[in-house]
């Protein structure tokens, strides 16, 4: 084994690269995927409370709803299509509409739950 790959890193040493770059970039997504994955499976992890810091497709992945039910609780228009503009928090969204975390909070919880009896969840 150890004689296969002295010879194909001594014959190909870009394609073996090219292997290992592969590898490493799939290794990194994986990683990526299951320490997402493992986060939002946890029940502490769902429904939460609306803090300040979060985002709304935050929000629509811990509610597991999709992004336009909770937009549309929020009171947003369509997302922008601006690559480079930084998305509103949910404390912007508070002050620009002059209402609490709280209530923010129970409109999405009406609009999730109303999202979840229409399609039996």
């Amino acid at each position: 084994m150890i004689s296969a790959l002295r010879y194909f890193i001594s014959k190909q040493p870009v394609v073996f690269g090219i292997c290992v770059a592969a590898s490493l970039f799939t290794l990194f997504f994986a990683v990526q995927f299951l320490a997402h994955f493992i986060w939002m499976q946890d029940p502490a992890n769902r429904d939460q409370s609306l803090e300040g810091w979060m985002r709304p497709r935050y929000v629509a992945m811990s509610w597991h709803v999709p992004p336009d039910v909770v937009r549309e609780a929020l009171e947003l228009g369509p997302p922008p299509k601006e690559r480079g503009r930084e998305p509103l928090t949910m404390a912007d969204i508070a002050v620009a509409q002059g209402v609490s975390l709280e209530q923010l909070t129970a409109r999405v919880a009406l609009a999730a739950e109303a999202f979840r009896t229409r399609h039996d969840r």
